[in-house]
């Protein structure tokens, strides 16, 4: 077998994009209470809080389906050329995830020749 032969036609690689940062609407929210003071500050912090231990929830889940993990600027990846994009958001909505909280990519790279 010569060296074509193995290589696929198409690979994949699916990524799932978890955003470090805050909802900007959440933010908007508290930011805009009625009350300034540390009170506003202590909600913001709870807030996120929440948003990581949310982003953690799932990086477990995407562990277990053998995904790998990068951090770029202010989003975690997860990595894997194994799960298919709509199998692993159809598992986070199942887990109960919103698909707000997460992104996920399909990114395709042609082996040889044409598609």
């Amino acid at each position: 077998m010569n060296a074509l032969q193995k290589t696929p036609i198409v690979t994949y690689v699916t990524r799932v994009g978890l955003s470090l940062e805050m909802d900007p609407d959440v933010c908007s929210a508290v930011m805009t209470a009625s009350v300034v003071g540390p009170e506003m500050v202590r909600e913001l912090g709870i807030k996120m809080a929440h948003r990581m231990e949310r982003i953690a929830a799932i990086m477990e889940l995407l562990a277990t389906k053998g995904f790998i993990f990068e951090i770029n600027k202010q989003v975690v990846y997860a990595c894997s050329n194994k799960v298919e994009a709509q199998e692993i958001k159809r598992c986070m909505l199942n887990a109960g995830f919103k698909d707000r909280e997460f992104q996920v990519l399909l990114e395709y790279t042609r082996g040889w020749g044409m598609l």
